[in-house]
């Protein structure tokens, strides 16, 4: 047995900004550098990716990703850094939350789960 959480960042309203699927679009549009190649990737349509970094976006009320048309060294899509800073400081606060999370259960839940040898 173990414990399972889901950490998403809401607004004011109950809105989501961010949480584990724009999490990892951005990872792969980090890894790969293009949207496209991130939403075959994922699996999903180009233009549901795509809606779902504008939505964040306009929700959060910054860039996370700066596409350059073209070919060559320059083009494709990056994090912006504000977008990279995001991805980091969530991935760390979702480590943090995870490891306190499994303490919390092996030292309060887990012992009252397993069988005694005197029950």
């Amino acid at each position: 047995m173990r414990i399972r959480t889901r950490i998403w960042i809401e607004d004011a309203e109950g809105s989501v900004l961010y949480g584990l699927g724009r999490h990892r679009i951005l990872q792969t549009i980090r890894e790969l550098g293009s949207i496209q190649a991130a939403s075959k990737a994922l699996g999903i349509s180009y233009r549901g990716l795509w809606g779902r970094l504008r939505l964040s976006e306009r929700r959060l009320g910054f860039a996370l990703v700066d596409s350059r048309p073209g070919r060559g060294e320059q083009a494709g899509t990056r994090l912006t850094e504000r977008g990279q800073k995001l991805l980091d400081g969530y991935e760390a606060a979702v480590h943090e939350i995870y490891d306190a999370s499994e303490r919390a259960y092996e030292e309060h839940v887990r012992s009252r789960l397993t069988p005694h040898a005197a029950d």
